[in-house]
């Protein structure tokens, strides 16, 4: 586990940072809304009736898209910038229900993140080093002309790409069913 640690030290950090600013960014974009604005996300908060979120064609669609593009190294930046949204979402969340709720609205708004975007959000991580890797054996394929062995890590690394999608989509659906019941019993929280 440490020489895996040791051996990607460098993209952890990179992807760490990337998830602070985007974390940072949502907190600061909430206070850049108009008041208007944060009062109607208050009262929808308020007005909390069994919400179902899902996220199931947005994953599939955009993990899909930037899977193909990846081939075309394209998808790197892509999904760093989609990394980068998925911490603004988690950051903006956060905030939302800090400023509604107060304390107990942090609590909620970590339960919501725990339960709905955790495992997603390891996965999308894992999904951009295999889409960082595809992009960088790419371009090994064009810099050092060995096509069989670059090949063979494309092939694995796309394989893994479609594994995770299909994880991420699989948890989704349950999560899909699942969630409403978990947050109605936390509910009591965003009184």
């Amino acid at each position: 586990m440490q020489q895996i640690l040791k051996k990607n030290k460098k993209y952890l950090m990179f992807i760490f940072i990337v998830v602070l600013i985007g974390i940072a960014c949502g907190f600061i974009y909430y206070h850049f809304l108009s008041t208007e604005t944060q009062i109607q996300i208050a009262d929808t908060l308020k007005n909390y009736n069994n919400f179902r979120y899902n996220f199931i064609i947005k994953y599939l669609v955009i993990m899909s898209l930037l899977l193909v593009l990846s081939f075309f190294i394209i998808g790197v930046p892509l999904s760093i910038l989609f990394l980068f949204y998925e911490s603004l979402s988690i950051g903006f969340l956060i905030n939302i229900f800090l400023v509604s709720f107060g304390i107990s609205g942090l609590i909620y708004s970590s339960l919501f993140i725990l339960i709905n975007k955790l495992i997603s959000f390891i996965l999308i991580i894992c999904f951009i080093q295999k889409t960082i890797n595809i992009g960088r054996f790419i371009i090994g394929m064009f810099i050092y002309k060995k096509d069989e062995v670059i090949f063979d890590k494309l092939i694995f690394n796309f394989k893994n790409s479609l594994y995770i999608i299909l994880f991420v989509l699989l948890t989704n659906i349950i999560l899909y069913f699942i969630s409403p019941f978990i947050f109605e019993y936390f509910s009591f929280l965003l009184k």
